[in-house]
C-alpha cells in the first residue's frame, strides 16, 4: 500500500442543479477518466489510497457529494435517486467521457441509479461492498453489521470514517439511512445495460457473499470479484490489490464500443 496522500490532487467546488460538490482530482483529461463514489456518512477522503492507485493509468476524481465530508449541507438530506442526479451533473460538469464510475456501499446505490437513469453517460460501474442487502433491510441490522465490521477494520480506517460521521451528525446520517434503507438497488441494476462488476472484500460483514451474487446475477452484465481477507472498506484497507483486481474490468470499459452518446 502507498503512503503518498492526495495524488497529485486538485480540488474544486462545482455547482450542480443548485447543490455543490467538492471534487478532488487529477484533471488529466488525455487518461481514461474514473469516477470515485463514496458511502453513507462518509466522504471521498477514504477513497483516496485507491484514487492513488489507479492515478497512474487514469484521471481520477473523488466527490464529497451534498451534505457529505467537505461539502455543503442542502436544507434536507438527499434522496438516493437525487444524489444519483447529481452525480451525472457532476459528470456533465467535469466534461468527462464516458467515465467508469467506483462506488462503495451506499455509493453502490446512487451510481445505481446514475447508471440506469442516464444510458451512455458511462462507460461502466464498479459497486464496492454494495448495500442494502435485502435479507437485512434494517437499521438494527445494519448497525449490527456495522459493528462486527468495525471490529475488522484497522484503527486508521476506522478514525478517519469517524471523522466523517462527525462531521455530519447523527440526526442527518439516521435521515440518509433512511433513504439508503428504502432504495431497492436490486431492482434498479436491472435496467443497467452497460458492464459492471460488483466486488466484495472476503471478510465483509455488511456486503456478504450471497447478496453480492445475487446482485450480480440480476445485472444484464456484471460479475462478481472478491479480494480475500479484506473487509468492507477494501478501498482504503486494500487499494493496491484492488485497483489492480480490477484493472482488466476497466481497460474492457475503455476498449468497448460506446452505443450511444450521453443522455
Amino acid at each position: 500500500m502507498t503512503g503518498r496522500r492526495d495524488p497529485l490532487l486538485e480540488r474544486r467546488r462545482l455547482d450542480v442543479a443548485g447543490d455543490t460538490v467538492v471534487v478532488r482530482g487529477t484533471f488529466r483529461p488525455a487518461l481514461p477518466p474514473v469516477l470515485l463514489v463514496h458511502g453513507l456518512g462518509v466522504s471521498g477522503a477514504y477513497l483516496l489510497r485507491l484514487a492513488d492507485s489507479l492515478a497512474p493509468g487514469h484521471d481520477v476524481y473523488a466527490l464529497d457529494l451534498p451534505g457529505f465530508g467537505a461539502a455543503p449541507r442542502p436544507d434536507r438530506p438527499l434522496t438516493v435517486p437525487e444524489l444519483g442526479r447529481v452525480v451525472a451533473g457532476t459528470i456533465s460538469a467535469l466534461g468527462l467521457e464516458a467515465p467508469v464510475v467506483v462506488s462503495h456501499s451506499m455509493g453502490c446505490q446512487i451510481v445505481v441509479d446514475t447508471v440506469k437513469d442516464h444510458p451512455g453517460l458511462c462507460s461502466g460501474y464498479v459497486l464496492i461492498g454494495p448495500t442494502v442487502d435485502a435479507d437485512a433491510r434494517t437499521l438494527l441490522r445494519q448497525a449490527r453489521r456495522l459493528l462486527r465490521d468495525t471490529l475488522r477494520e484497522p484503527p486508521a480506517t476506522n478514525a478517519l470514517i469517524l471523522r466523517d460521521y462527525l462531521r455530519m451528525g447523527p440526526l442527518r446520517y439516521l435521515r440518509t439511512a433512511r433513504h439508503m434503507l428504502r432504495d431497492r438497488i436490486e431492482d434498479g441494476i436491472r435496467e443497467c445495460t452497460v458492464p459492471g462488476l460488483v466486488v466484495r472484500g472476503g471478510r465483509d460483514p455488511i456486503a456478504g457473499r450471497d447478496w453480492a451474487r445475487r446482485l450480480a446475477g440480476a445485472a444484464p452484465d456484471a460479475r462478481l470479484l472478491e479480494i480475500p481477507g479484506a473487509p468492507h472498506n477494501v478501498q482504503h484497507t486494500d487499494p493496491a490489490e484492488l485497483a489492480a483486481a480490477c484493472a482488466p474490468f476497466l481497460a474492457a470499459c475503455r476498449a468497448r464500443p460506446r452505443p450511444g452518446g450521453p443522455a
